[in-house]
């Protein structure tokens, strides 16, 4: 018997989501274990370097050239030498589960990936279970760390990041199976919507309606000074906008959450813990018709693969995105023509055929909030959410579909891995 294992860890929001949106799509009843990690070293440079813009930019620099193979190499070399805790807790689930004669292990974070590629064949001869490793990047992103020596295969979500992470692996010498395959979002985020002009409705010039606005707060809560001067900005200016801010309580996100916590029109969604915020996340797009979303340019840009006509295809505004894999989701929308800039041209006032999915905002939060009620008056985003060309014939391509999260079943269900 085969029997499936998640693996996360806690380095950001992302790979919590993409873990559980494969989890809920999982074929009905199919059995699974979750195993997660602890490394503290990744915890606190994915902080550091989120918070710290100075860190910040050294970190990105580390991103490219022969600073990313040098960084690459150390950091893989670390997470090998450092997987002797792995592999006690394989040993330890395997005898828990004497049953299993095969693991296929799904890992939405590399640094796991790595470390059960490099205990897997000792594992094999110590217990006789034969271990899987598939991989899902979680950005559309080539850097050279989700290059795992052992894997299975690895889920990418564009042609362009397949040819460069297969580019990089032939040059350092890594045989990898490299799948092309639309990226997974949430079941609950693809539910279509019971009246599917829904979105469109509130937009209609003149309206009276509420418009709801989920800000979900990243893992690492960067950005809060930006944050909060929009949404006061954009309460200033119209009383129609209801924020629901979704954030993890903690000393990051405390004076934040009471700043804007004192307006009118917002409500604060919190958790204790990261787990319990990406439950808040889907629990407030089942429970309220999500109009805008105000996010960061990270795994959410994905959600611009839904239609405006399911659960989670609400208008994306962006903010500045920090890091190279949030540089290349924006890359992989513009491939796309799903996102345009606020700041470029007449957007607001443009009469197209086929409007964007989502926008990036200005750095400046005044000129942002300026653009959201632009956008009301001249009908742009009554056009992003009722005139865009989605029909699920048109979306269905290698790398453009909502369907994402049953592909990526379906591909290891041929491959005989679960």
């Amino acid at each position: 018997m085969k029997l499936l294992v998640f693996t996360y860890a806690p380095a950001g929001l992302g790979h919590l989501r993409v873990t559980d949106a494969l989890i809920a799509s999982l074929p009905k009843d199919h059995p699974y274990e979750l195993l997660g990690s602890d490394d503290p070293l990744m915890t606190r440079i994915h902080r550091f370097t989120s918070v710290n813009p100075l860190a910040r930019k050294i970190y990105e620099a580390f991103q490219y050239g022969l600073l990313e193979d040098i960084i690459t190499k150390f950091y893989v070399w670390y997470l090998r030498m450092n997987s002797g805790d792995v592999y006690k807790k394989m040993l330890q689930f395997i005898d828990e589960h004497s049953h299993a004669q095969e693991l296929t292990v799904v890992a939405t974070h590399f640094g796991l990936a790595h470390q059960i590629a490099s205990i897997k064949n000792r594992v094999r001869k110590k217990t006789g279970v034969k271990i899987h490793i598939v991989v899902q990047v979680t950005d559309d992103t080539s850097q050279h760390v989700w290059c795992v020596r052992g894997a299975d295969i690895t889920f990418v979500p564009s042609k362009r990041t397949k040819d460069e992470i297969l580019s990089y692996a032939s040059r350092v010498g890594i045989r990898l199976n490299v799948e092309v395959s639309p990226y997974p979002n949430s079941p609950v985020l693809t539910k279509v919507l019971e009246e599917k002009n829904a979105r469109a409705g509130v937009f209609v010039k003149n309206s009276d309606k509420v418009i709801n606005v989920i800000v979900p707060i990243s893992g690492a809560a960067v950005g809060l000074d930006y944050l909060a001067k929009l949404i006061l900005e954009i309460d200033r200016l119209s009383k129609r906008f209801h924020f629901l801010v979704v954030a993890k309580r903690s000393g990051q996100t405390k004076n934040f959450l009471s700043k804007i916590g004192r307006a009118r029109w917002v409500q604060l969604i919190t958790g204790r813990n990261d787990n319990e915020v990406v439950g808040l996340y889907k629990q407030t797009y089942r429970e309220n018709l999500i109009h805008i979303e105000i996010t960061k340019p990270s795994e959410q840009s994905f959600k611009a693969l839904i239609p405006p006509y399911m659960v989670g295809g609400s208008i994306l505004l962006f903010t500045k995105a920090i890091g190279r894999q949030e540089y290349d989701n924006i890359f992989f929308l513009r491939r796309h023509r799903l996102v345009e800039d606020s700041d470029e041209g007449d957007l607001g006032t443009i009469e197209s055929a086929c409007a964007p999915r989502c926008v990036m905002l200005s750095k400046d939060p005044v000129e942002a909030a300026r653009f959201v009620i632009k956008s009301l008056d001249t009908g742009l985003f009554e056009r992003m959410t009722k005139d865009f060309s989605y029909s699920p014939q048109s979306m269905m391509t290698s790398e453009i579909s909502e369907k994402g999260s049953w592909m990526f079943w379906e591909t290891l269900r041929l491959m005989d891995l679960i």
